[in-house]
């Protein structure tokens, strides 16, 4: 891996602490870019016990998993908060959860706990993949040169280094694990047809899509409902028991939320940093910041979990709690909520 990190160093990129890459110079204006990704790890199961575990812990349907088709899904504590999110999938007859990779290792060790009497083992992979960002209005063109193209969100294509899965149709985006021996040559390959970026590009564009990968400044905060997850196809209402089932089937049916994921802008001279407060201006701690990524020198692009009053009011100016002259602009979610989950049922 150092001498992945190497090349990308010699390319004019740093190789940033909490993982992925920058270019102080890095352009906008291209039909594709090409990016690292290694703020993102994998924890995988294997063994034939694998799917039938994890149908017990995970939001989603495990049913509806194969090696064509990925899934979003989401590990909840007893208690309903989301300790991670993450796609799965099927490779090489293991099941891949694809996260922010500085909660992994906490996913693993609180599904240790009730693995012991099933047929699986977890397996810890930050390190044995190289991953990849690829996204644009020619991104297809770029991946058709070694893989066939994913047409589905999360759906699989494999290619001999490794393989890879399609974040969002609309968007072309696309995640690639390869080998790390096979990484400078590929990157090399997609650099043919795809402009080199920062990681925070990549970023900007999965906040712009409402999407959070929870990290660990978030982890074990909030239900999945706060985080908008029920409108990403995370949970599946109709399955049976899973870790946290109880308390996130009540916020849907029968709670009243009072607060959610919202995405926009900030301006701001002092750095921003995931987990700041959020303040209205009639009051203080309406929100916190879950995502974040820098755009320019004094512009960031986020999502928080904001409360709807003070997030929703014409009248309310938001700001950064502590930060002089910051500025928060809340823009439109591309998706609908389910006024469901606003709106206590009677019974």
């Amino acid at each position: 891996m150092q001498h992945w990190h190497d090349f990308l160093q010699q390319q004019g990129f740093s190789i940033l602490e909490q993982g992925g890459i920058h270019h102080a110079n890095a352009s906008q204006g291209a039909e594709a870019y090409v990016t690292d990704l290694s703020n993102y790890g994998t924890l995988t199961l294997s063994g034939p016990d694998a799917c039938k575990f994890l149908q017990g812990q995970l939001t989603c349907n495990m049913d509806e998993l194969s090696p064509q088709q990925g899934l979003s899904g989401a590990y909840c504590s007893p208690k309903g908060s989301v300790i991670s999110n993450f796609d799965l999938l099927q490779v090489n007859d293991q099941v891949m959860l694809h996260m922010a990779a500085d909660v992994v290792e906490a996913v693993n060790t609180a599904l240790t706990k009730y693995i012991v009497f099933s047929k699986a083992k977890l397996h810890n992979q930050n390190d044995e993949w190289v991953r990849l960002g690829l996204w644009g209005q020619k991104a297809q063109e770029a991946l058709a040169q070694f893989c066939e193209v994913p047409s589905q969100a999360r759906q699989v294509s494999e290619f001999d280094q490794g393989f890879v899965f399609c974040s969002n149709v609309a968007q072309q985006r696309y995640v690639i694990y390869c080998q790390p021996e096979a990484a400078i040559d590929l990157w090399l390959q997609l650099t043919d047809h795809a402009r080199p970026a920062s990681t925070a590009q990549w970023e900007i564009s999965q906040i712009k899509d409402g999407l959070i990968y929870v990290g660990e400044e978030v982890s074990q905060h909030y239900v999945p409902q706060m985080l908008n997850l029920q409108e990403m196809g995370t949970i599946n209402f109709q399955k049976g028991c899973y870790t946290g089932q109880e308390v996130v089937a009540r916020m849907q049916y029968l709670g009243k939320l009072k607060r959610h994921l919202y995405l926009g802008r900030i301006t701001s001279d002092t750095p921003i940093q995931v987990g700041m407060q959020i303040d209205a201006s009639g009051r203080g701690n309406v929100g916190r910041i879950a995502s974040l990524a820098k755009a320019e020198d004094n512009l960031y692009w986020f999502t928080a979990v904001i409360n709807i009053k003070e997030a929703e009011d014409p009248e309310d100016t938001l700001s950064i709690g502590g930060v002089d002259e910051s500025q928060v602009e809340i823009d439109p979610l591309p998706y609908v909520i389910d006024e469901q989950v606003f709106e206590r049922i009677r019974l």
